[in-house]
């Protein structure tokens, strides 16, 4: 992914909420290895990262 921060501004986080019962996404945030990377639970319970690659 080239942007997280664009990635985030589509994620409608109480839509999805309710209409699947999954656990709140969480905001794209630089981690200590140098990738900013969000976190999205899917309806069986696998949590999802999407990163942002550095260049």
């Amino acid at each position: 992914m080239r942007d997280a921060n664009a990635w985030w501004q589509r994620v409608d986080g109480p839509k999805l909420v309710a209409e699947f019962s999954v656990k709140e996404p969480r905001a794209p945030i630089m981690q200590s290895w140098g990738m900013k990377v969000g976190f999205v639970f899917d309806p069986s319970g696998v949590l999802w990262h999407l990163a942002e690659t550095p260049f």
